[in-house]
């Protein structure tokens, strides 16, 4: 099995799970590591015994053995070296949420599309059991139609620090950290409809005046920028609609959990469960020995897809087009919020791409 000789951009904090999980699989090996960070990058290189060392990750993409990197940035460092890569016709490994905004997320995408490599995006929760049972059930045709869909993300006091607050570095906060596991979870079993319309709010009121407490996640009130809330109705072009809900810090224990109603059933998610109109009666289904398993498990199984794919010349196994509609809702939802009132979405057209400056792509309803 050959082996696929990747670059690591950005030796952060997520970038050790993904470490770990190459080192874990065959197939796969990191021989470069670039960071802003002379001293991370060497961190690095030392703990996972990556040959080659750069500050420039242009350096890193100069090596012709490279053949895919995984880039593990702050958010607002996602396009720049992704772009970069997919010109040279490098296979792409990106951390979520694909983009901080929608303008980055179309360029990355067009990127894609124009070349030779692979752009996949990092969810690691399209390896989970349950979601992957999820699927299964929807694929059937057991639901019918979907036609409404609540789906949450949410901890009760739980702000992270460091990068993921800074407008410079996150741009955008729950919305895109956690939010964007549950807005591909649901667009996935939905079969993945073009959002048309958006009607948000978000803000950070409670971690700008709470400070961390007992128990709690560790943050700065003084330093967070980023919403740590966020809520948006969202409508479709199949006619059906999501109520979309995400909270770093809220004052209660859930959201009220994800489900999806369709014409000939209804799912739940936690616990899994299938609801349906069967025999002249009414029945729930729970599916027997589906399991989550531990994070770095996600990780390995993303990165065999990832080499697996190079390897095979396949697709990308998560591809940038379905991460696409999320950075439309997450858009939408922070636009709408902005000027208080509904925000219709369009498509864009990837192959006249509008460059990262041009304007967002949600107007006033």
């Amino acid at each position: 099995m050959r082996t696929i000789k990747l670059g690591l951009i950005g030796a952060g904090s997520i970038s050790r799970l993904h470490c770990q999980a190459v080192a874990d699989i065959h197939g796969s090996e990191f021989i470069a590591v670039a960071d802003i960070s002379s001293e991370r990058a060497h961190q690095a290189s030392g703990r996972w015994h990556i040959p080659h060392v750069f500050e420039d990750y242009h350096d890193l993409l100069a090596l012709d053995e490279v053949e895919g990197v995984v880039v593990t940035t702050y958010n607002q460092a996602h396009c720049a070296p992704t772009v970069a890569a997919l010109s040279l016709g490098k296979h792409v490994l990106v951390e979520k949420p694909m983009a901080a905004t929608l303008d980055d997320a179309i360029a990355m995408t067009a990127a894609a599309h124009r070349s030779k490599g692979l752009l996949m995006v990092a969810l690691k929760t399209r390896y989970s059991p349950p979601l992957q049972a999820a699927k299964a059930i929807t694929s059937s045709g057991a639901l019918g139609d979907i036609y409404y869909c609540e789906t949450v993300a949410a901890r009760r006091c739980g702000i992270p620090g460091g990068s993921f607050i800074g407008k410079d570095t996150a741009g955008i906060g729950t919305v895109a950290d956690i939010g964007v596991y549950s807005l591909d979870a649901a667009l996935d079993l939905m079969g993945f409809p073009i959002p048309i319309a958006v009607s948000g709010i978000a803000n950070n009121t409670l971690g700008k005046t709470h400070k961390p407490v007992v128990g709690s996640w560790r943050w700065d009130p003084d330093k967070l920028e980023v919403e740590d809330f966020g809520v948006a109705w969202v409508r479709f072009d199949t006619g059906a609609a999501m109520v979309f809900k995400t909270a770093w810090i809220m004052h209660l224990n859930d959201l009220g959990g994800t489900f999806f109603l369709g014409t000939r059933g209804g799912l739940r998610l936690d616990p899994l469960t299938l609801y349906r109109h069967e025999f002249g009666l009414m029945t729930d289904t729970t599916p027997q020995e589906v399991h989550p398993v531990e994070d770095i498990e996600l990780f390995r199984r993303e990165h065999l897809a990832f080499a697996n794919a190079i390897r095979e010349g396949k697709p990308s196994p998560i591809p940038p087009d379905q991460l696409l509609l999320t950075n439309m809702i997450i858009q939408g939802l922070i636009d709408s919020s902005a000027i208080g009132r509904e925000v219709t979405l369009a498509l864009p057209n990837l192959n006249g791409v509008t460059p990262p400056s041009a304007p967002r792509h949600a107007s006033v309803t």
